[in-house]
């Protein structure tokens, strides 16, 4: 409490910069269970909004393309990155340092400018169509930078001695990799995994240049309800997808333990 006290300007700041980002959670989550269509005011407790949602055809198809394309954007975000970070150890610094730059101009480049040149690129293929396909490929190609990153970071904290003393054993190169690399990485495999997963289940910017007519996943299923205003179903298919992914959320933390969790997000060694 004296720490607040001394510096109450910081707490005031942060306290303002929570409530800014949270607020807006807050009011989609109760306006989802609002009666009132309008959301003006409070009209009572109801689930119809939810109802309405879980019984729409749009809804789920929409949801199972978004998850279709997550879930393939996840297993090639992971296999690139993974065989990315162990095949790089073995080459030069000056190579390692090539690869870490374009990993973050990846990561820096602005998604729209990346999509829009390999869209031109597409352009030029003869026969070459939009669709789902596009999508994956080239959320794997931006998404798996992150992994990249925290699959690196969780590597570089990895002691040789392990590596060395199970070929001093005997031990192939396959059963290294199956017996101490994979599962001293396989915690920031699996932060990197739930990464690439959320951030291909909210894209936007590749799914509208690169998807073609065909392909409505969720959040352009969501900007085409807003055009006009925000309707009550769009806080219940929020309020859906927030569970969703904090199931998801769960599921990682209780497979891989919390700890380990927060120490592969840090690159940190147990």
């Amino acid at each position: 409490m004296q720490a607040i006290k001394k510096h109450w300007v910081s707490a005031l700041i942060g306290l303002f910069v929570l409530a800014f980002l949270y607020l807006p959670i807050v009011h989609v989550i109760v306006n989802a269970f609002n009666a009132n269509k309008h959301m003006r005011v409070w009209g009572g407790f109801t689930l119809k909004w939810f109802q309405k949602t879980l019984t729409s055809a749009d809804f789920y198809d929409a949801f199972r393309q978004s998850l279709t394309i997550a879930l393939c954007v996840t297993l090639l975000s992971v296999i690139v990155a993974v065989t990315a970070v162990i095949g790089i150890r073995s080459f030069s610094t000056k190579v390692r340092n090539v690869e870490s730059t374009f990993m973050y101009i990846r990561l820096t480049l602005p998604e729209v400018i990346l999509v829009v040149g390999i869209m031109i690129v597409i352009s030029m293929i003869p026969g070459a169509s939009l669709g789902p396909v596009w999508v994956v490929l080239v959320q794997s190609l931006i998404y798996s930078a992150y992994d990249m990153v925290i699959v690196q970071a969780r590597l570089s904290t990895i002691a040789d001695r392990y590596e060395n003393a199970a070929y001093d054993l005997g031990a192939t190169t396959w059963r290294v990799l199956k017996t101490v690399i994979f599962p001293l990485l396989a915690p920031s495999i699996f932060v990197g995994a739930l990464l690439a997963f959320t951030f291909s289940l909210d894209a936007v910017v590749s799914v509208v240049f690169l998807g073609g007519p065909t392909t409505e996943t969720l959040p352009i299923m969501i900007m085409s309800m807003i055009k006009r205003h925000v309707t009550p179903e769009v806080n219940a298919i929020g309020v859906i997808v927030m569970i969703f992914n904090m199931v998801i959320l769960g599921i990682t933390a209780s497979v891989i333990g919390v700890r380990s969790t927060v120490s592969a997000v840090a690159g940190e060694a147990e």
